[in-house]
């Protein structure tokens, strides 16, 4: 594919992946993660199929940080490295990134990639393996065999400003002054709903709920940029922005659509990678409920 050809946008949909793939050397990831109380397995799933052809899996819970009693944190560059070479893996591969469940987990991926320095392109499925399968398009269905992987030499480059710890959010969330956007659902962010993982409930001062799921269509596709420009319009873009939620997953979704309809720079994509899982179960962090 000629670089004229390119997507303009990561968020891409079936048959502009399907180009890609067929035009170019893409390498293909699985980021399917679940939400444990469905105990659906990612891996597993990616095992017994259906994936798309060629796919590899990449798993949020092993590429992270195994001392941290938080789910699923960032791991070290040296880990990253190690994760990503083995999965044959270069810092210059173009990646198309999907789940199995729509837009979930694939932009936590697509991030933790930007936060590592990959200077190749980076695409995310819209809709993901759903919206892939209702296109048409072909996917392999038996249960995958063992295969070589060529070991890949991954060299990351850690862009600390994309991720914000709990003592900048406690600042942060005092001055007033950074959004903060809660990619929670409503009830979880009110309190209404408890927190499936025995947290407190309830939301951090000075955040807006700006649930992933409201992003997204009736399909699991992420919304046009018109529609995401005037979800967004009512607040100040000119500010700096943190997205949080349960565990660092879904908060994604939101930095990608920020990045969909231009806000791509550093200081519109820092995640607070401890999410509610680190600010609900603290100690001294205020937690405010209701809307």
């Amino acid at each position: 594919m000629h670089a004229s050809a390119r997507p303009s946008s990561v968020v891409v949909d079936a048959d502009s992946a399907e180009a890609l793939i067929s035009g170019e050397s893409v390498k293909i990831l699985d980021a399917s993660w679940h939400m444990p109380a469905t105990k659906r397995k990612g891996l597993a799933e990616f095992v017994s199929g259906p994936r798309i052809e060629g796919a590899a899996f990449f798993d949020i819970d092993e590429a992270s940080d195994k001392t941290s009693d938080l789910p699923h944190m960032l791991p070290s560059a040296q880990e990253f490295e190690s994760y990503c070479s083995a999965l044959g893996l270069s810092g210059s591969d173009s990646l198309l990134i999907y789940d199995t469940i729509g837009m979930f987990s694939a932009p936590r991926v697509w991030w933790m990639f930007r936060y590592f320095g990959h200077s190749g392109d980076l695409f995310v499925l819209n809709g993901g393996l759903p919206a892939w399968k209702a296109a048409g398009k072909a996917v392999e269905e038996k249960e995958l065999s063992s295969r070589e992987v060529k070991s890949g030499n991954y060299q990351a480059k850690e862009n600390k400003d994309l991720v914000v710890s709990i003592s900048e959010m406690q600042t942060l969330t005092a001055s007033g002054e950074t959004n903060i956007f809660d990619a929670r659902a409503q009830g979880r962010f009110d309190g209404t709903v408890p927190d499936p993982r025995g947290a407190r409930a309830g939301h951090m001062p000075n955040s807006a709920c700006v649930a992933f799921a409201s992003l997204l269509d009736e399909n699991g596709k992420m919304k046009s940029k018109s529609d995401l420009k005037h979800i967004f319009q009512k607040f100040d873009l000119g500010k700096n922005t943190v997205t949080t939620c349960g565990s660092g997953v879904t908060a994604c979704v939101v930095s990608l659509a920020l990045h969909e309809i231009g806000y791509g720079d550093g200081k519109h994509q820092r995640v607070y990678d401890g999410s509610w899982a680190e600010w609900g179960a603290a100690e001294d962090t205020k937690v405010l409920t209701g809307g």
